[in-house]
């Protein structure tokens, strides 16, 4: 019976500290993280908007590109609408996060402008930093109000 119970408290003890490790193998990009906004934007990005004209590559490109061609916009407002989802791979090493924006904002040049547009960004985990390495935006035909 001692054997018997040995064998039991080790298998415990086994599953405990898998529990254990399991739980600390997460990296950076955790769906918590993502959800929080705690991410950077990786030296090497992707991104692509309609209003860039052509996708661009590297943070400083991106920068670039948001200021010429959002600098004029004031209060912006961005919500998730519908289905919106964050999926990180166990190890939070990559992740990936899609969904639907209702984006609203005004500009000097274009007036108030309301619409919805469909996200995907992706993340990747670099020194325990959460990292997004490629984002499009792409408005919804059919979708804008005056």
């Amino acid at each position: 019976m001692k054997f018997t119970k040995k064998i039991g408290l080790g298998v415990l003890l086994g599953v405990m500290l898998a529990a254990v490790l399991v739980h600390a193998q997460t990296g950076g990009c955790t769906e918590s993280v993502i959800k929080d906004g705690k991410v950077s934007v990786a030296d090497d990005a992707f991104a692509y908007m309609p209003p860039y004209g052509k996708p661009v590559v590297g943070k400083p490109a991106i920068q670039d590109a948001n200021t010429k061609s959002f600098s004029d916009r004031t209060n912006i407002i961005h919500s998730w609408v519908g289905e919106h989802r964050i999926v990180a791979i166990p190890s939070g090493d990559m992740a990936y996060e899609y969904g639907t924006v209702q984006m609203a904002y005004d500009s000097k040049s274009e007036g108030h402008q309301q619409f919805k547009a469909a996200i995907l960004s992706v993340y990747r985990d670099r020194g325990g930093t959460c990292q997004k390495v490629a984002m499009t935006m792409h408005p919804l035909e059919g979708e804008s109000e005056p």
